[in-house]
């Protein structure tokens, strides 16, 4: 018959929950009843799943790593570099994709406690009361990736600088001769810092505003084509002079194209087009995009080296890392 944790509870004469407790590394039972119930636990040879590591004191070399969307590639560099670095060090990397929901990112945290990783690595898209309450109860350092956390969290992020790379695009854009140059936004956090980046530019280039966005998301490529099409078909509406179209991202990019090639025209030809994200088909001749490249590989790399610095018990601070400007044929001079 299988031990459950009542079992353990009379044994020891406490409570379930306090068991519980225990088990789950909560801070607010005493020393002494918890190695109280650890001895329980042992004398009666109960363990779940992954305890008989927990209740070792030695560090496991397991770093979690939560996924927004398993599906979506930015990622995919990124978690490379980590794994890639963190191998150096001797540690392993225990991936959670949480789907892009709360309850996933709360649920790979309790995955956390239970199985006493070392470290953790986060990208959360909402920081909900919740998700920080349980970012708060951890005792490992947490470093945030691609997600800048608010103030009262403390938690170290890194980030791209996307307001910079965006800035950079632009005057690339403007450089070629575009005065009527539009903004096509994407819906997310990166998406606020690329839109402030047009805006700042357009006011100091004394240039007008044009810009078009879509409800519908863009984090990966049949999604972000819909968002490009009806997007651009918000932008040529309102502004049919536009000779350029800067992209909150790639994705969204070859959504314009399909837009153009709807209305009988070409890129560059008859309207120059940039993104960000320098993705796998941005060097297709069938795209050939101007874009920025965010460097995820070497993001990745420096995220695993600020974790195994607070993990010596280091201060860490956050960090923006540069992109990089890929000049290619979508931007004709003009």
């Amino acid at each position: 018959m299988r031990l459950t944790i009542k079992d353990i509870a009379y044994e020891a004469n406490v409570s379930v929950s306090t068991v519980s407790k225990c088990l789950n590394g909560y801070s607010d039972v005493s020393e002494e009843t918890k190695k109280h119930v650890i001895e329980t636990v042992r004398k009666m040879d109960y363990v779940p799943n992954n305890f008989a590591r927990y209740i070792s004191n030695r560090p496991t070399c397991t770093i979690g790593l939560t996924v927004p969307d398993i599906k979506d590639p930015y990622f995919a560099q990124s978690t490379f570099g980590i794994e890639t670095r963190l191998k150096e060090y001797g540690y392993q990397l225990f991936l959670g994709n949480v789907n892009r929901s709360e309850a996933g990112i709360l649920a790979f945290i309790r995955k956390a406690r239970e199985m006493r990783f070392d470290g953790l690595v986060i990208t959360p898209d909402s920081w909900s009361d919740d998700v920080k309450n349980a970012l708060r109860a951890l005792e490992i350092p947490v470093i945030s990736i691609r997600r800048r956390p608010p103030e009262d969290c403390d938690i170290p992020f890194i980030d791209v600088d996307h307001y910079a790379g965006a800035y950079s695009i632009l005057e690339y854009i403007y450089s070629c001769g575009h005065r009527n140059i539009g903004h096509i936004t994407l819906p997310n956090e990166a998406g606020i810092y690329r839109l402030e980046a047009y805006k700042s530019f357009c006011k100091d280039k004394h240039l007008e505003e044009r810009v078009a966005s879509s409800d519908i998301p863009a984090s990966i490529l049949p999604s972000a084509v819909n968002n490009g099409i009806e997007a651009a078909g918000k932008l040529f509406s309102e502004w049919p002079d536009t000779t350029a179209v800067f992209c909150g991202s790639d994705f969204i990019c070859a959504g314009v194209i399909e837009y153009l090639a709807m209305e009988g025209k070409s890129v560059p030809d008859d309207v120059s087009l940039a993104g960000v994200g320098n993705n796998d088909f941005s060097s297709l001749s069938a795209f050939n995009l101007t874009t920025i490249e965010m460097n995820r590989y070497e993001m990745g790399l420096q995220t695993a080296d600020m974790l195994m610095e607070a993990i010596s018990g280091n201060r860490v601070e956050s960090r923006l890392c540069s992109g990089t400007l890929v000049v290619r044929g979508s931007v004709a001079r003009i």
